[in-house]
């Protein structure tokens, strides 16, 4: 079995805001290495594991130190800018994608540090008119490849979003108050969490589905300012609709998902732009 992991920061336990996220708070990334570690081991004492590759994709993919498992089964991505960013490295050879750390969508109410793919430049995401955020975003990306999203990990208001789209074992690692506060629970209940979750996966492993967003697809981003807009406007198949709106049309989805990220990439060289 190979499993695929993304990972993101503002989901995990113990965090509340991306002041903690430094340098100086350095514990941010061990919490993060432990929420890992505690997947790494359920699934390799319970399972036939032949790779767990871990994509490090919060912020420039920075968070964890090389060597930090003790399993040769892991592999680790990290480093950015990178071609295909929190989703880096997946193909057709995994048989599950694990969303950890995850939070949710922009505007959201109580979701701890609510954005879609770029808090500094990007508000609002639609694929056919509906607003996604980070998770359904890349569980369409990994459809391309047949590989359903299979865990995720975040906090209450995550989850609640996420009932109707991916109903997959999920790890609520705390309870959202506002962007900047959470109810945290202990780190023993969050472990007991994702061993129970780990082995509801390995229990209903291989009846998940691969989610899937076939062509025709409209992309519409509204950015957060004009500015902004200006800029982005440059890419060649956006279309400028509106003073912060833009959008891409295409059978694609791969080519909307590459579009996303070029937004969020260029977009963010202008987020402070005077």
């Amino acid at each position: 079995m190979k499993v695929f992991i993304s990972t993101d920061m503002e989901g995990i336990e113990g965090i509340s805001s991306w002041n903690e996220m430094t340098t100086k708070e350095g514990w941010c990334a061990s919490q993060l290495k432990q929420e890992l570690s505690y997947v790494i081991d359920a699934l390799t004492e319970q399972a036939d594991v032949e790779e767990i590759c871990i994509c490090d994709s919060h912020s420039r993919g920075e968070n964890l130190v090389y060597g930090s498992f003790g399993h040769p089964e892991v592999t680790h991505i990290k480093g950015y800018p990178r071609h295909s960013y929190m989703m880096e490295g997946l193909d057709a050879s995994f048989d599950a994608v694990f969303l950890l750390g995850y939070h949710a969508s922009i505007g959201s109410l109580r979701g701890g540090m609510d954005h879609s793919y770029s808090s500094s430049c990007i508000y609002e995401i639609r694929l056919n008119g509906q607003a996604v955020g980070e998770v359904e975003i890349n569980a369409y990306y990994a459809g391309l490849f047949n590989v359903p999203v299979c865990l995720v990990s975040g906090d209450d208001v995550l989850q609640s979003q996420l009932e109707s789209f991916l109903p997959v074992p999920y790890v609520r690692t705390k309870e959202g108050l506002a962007r900047y506060a959470a109810k945290m629970y202990s780190p023993e209940k969050v472990k007991q969490s994702f061993a129970e979750q780990v082995q509801a996966f390995l229990d209903r492993r291989g009846t998940f589905e691969a989610k899937k967003l076939e062509g025709p697809i409209t992309l519409e981003v509204d950015v957060t300012t004009t500015v902004i807009a200006d800029a982005v406007a440059i890419v060649p198949g956006l279309e400028r609709i509106a003073g912060r709106t833009v959008r891409y049309c295409s059978e694609s989805y791969d080519d909307v998902f590459h579009m996303i990220l070029t937004i969020a990439m260029f977009g963010g060289r202008f987020a402070q732009y005077t």
